[in-house]
């Protein structure tokens, strides 16, 4: 694992999932965010920065990021080689969607770059929160398949905590951070967020504050929604800039 510090930045999309994945990237390699992502906008603080970013629970079709969506329509279906992502790591498609990863791009890199979890039952409790990772543990369809990834991520002492707590719990905690939240864009360009960032910050060892610098339009994209019963390939699309399945038969899509 090549931990060289600042060799890129990344691009933040608009929820807490990829806001703790940047703060862990930067925590771990220096990597600050200078972008920031919408469907149909890219944003960018500093146009004079020239190294490549990393797009952080972005399912790009080119380019490095971390994702955690299902980004194949069927099984031989392409993808990006420079995205880390468990779901193509399992071959999971619209095939087999229910045996997809359903948990946080967050606590997937989390468990990739051997950081120990966080201290507190609190902490644990928002980590499982982000994405609303816990929801398979409670489904009697799903659960084993939920205990699977667990258990590859290694963190076996998750399933204690979920086996120990109710939905109702975890509710709770998104009531109390309004970890639903989205991140948006002002119209002179900031970044503004309902997230209880400083509330939640007392619980992990990253950096959970909002970048700072003004952001300007660098690309605009269209993005599209569509079903399999169209799109049976990915070959079908042009120009893709973005791709994932949103459930089983549904797709979103953004092109150049």
């Amino acid at each position: 694992m090549d931990f060289t510090q600042g060799q890129h930045t990344t691009i933040l999309q608009g929820d807490l999932d990829s806001l703790m994945g940047c703060a862990i990237e930067r925590e771990v390699k220096g990597n600050e965010i200078n972008y920031f992502y919408e469907f149909d906008n890219l944003y960018v603080a500093d146009k004079t920065d020239k190294r490549k970013a990393i797009g952080i629970d972005l399912a790009l079709a080119r380019g490095k990021s971390y994702c955690n969506h299902v980004v194949k329509i069927n099984r031989y279906d392409e993808v990006n080689p420079q995205t880390a992502n468990i779901n193509v790591i399992n071959n999971i498609h619209s095939g087999n969607y229910t045996q997809k990863y359903a948990m946080s791009t967050a606590l997937m890199m989390w468990s990739y770059y051997g950081l120990p979890l966080p201290k507190s039952r609190e902490g644990k409790m928002i980590l499982l929160a982000i994405d609303s990772g816990y929801l398979g543990h409670y489904s009697d369809y799903f659960k084993r398949t939920h205990n699977t990834y667990l258990e590859q991520l290694g963190f076996t002492e998750l399933i204690d905590l979920l086996n120990e707590s109710s939905q109702e719990h975890f509710k709770k905690v998104h009531n109390i951070y309004k970890t639903k939240s989205e991140i948006h864009l002002n119209e002179d360009g900031y970044l503004y967020t309902n997230l209880a960032l400083a509330e939640m910050q007392g619980f992990f060892d990253v950096d959970l504050t909002l970048p700072t610098q003004q952001f300007t339009l660098r690309n605009q994209f269209k993005s599209h929604k569509a079903s399999t019963y169209n799109i049976q390939s990915k070959s079908q699309i042009s120009n893709l800039i973005s791709f994932a399945l949103t459930r089983k038969n549904e797709m979103k899509y953004t092109v150049a």
